[in-house]
């Protein structure tokens, strides 16, 4: 849900007709606005572009496991986690 303070942007998109087409009918079939149909894409997008980012990110960890350990910090964390408040 969005807040108040968030603000919708606009956008004008040239399609070649027979993609509007297609997306027209799309759009008709699931009873949904154009707009939800291209908003539903873009998010479909952006979110498969972050995982190919965390994806190739992991790799990159993956290549190097003894410059990823974290077990230094486990002590820490417990400490944090498991300390008596006052």
């Amino acid at each position: 849900m969005k807040s108040h303070t968030e603000a919708n942007r606009s956008l004008t998109v040239r399609l070649p007709a027979e993609l509007h087409r297609a997306a027209k009918a799309v759009a008709a079939r699931r009873r949904q606005s154009m707009n939800v149909l291209v908003q539903e894409a873009l998010q479909m997008s952006v979110e498969q572009e972050e995982q190919r980012e965390l994806e190739k990110a992991f790799a990159l960890l993956a290549r190097s496991p003894d410059e990823c350990d974290v077990e230094y910090a486990f002590e820490a964390q417990s400490e944090a986690i498991f300390r008596d408040e006052p």
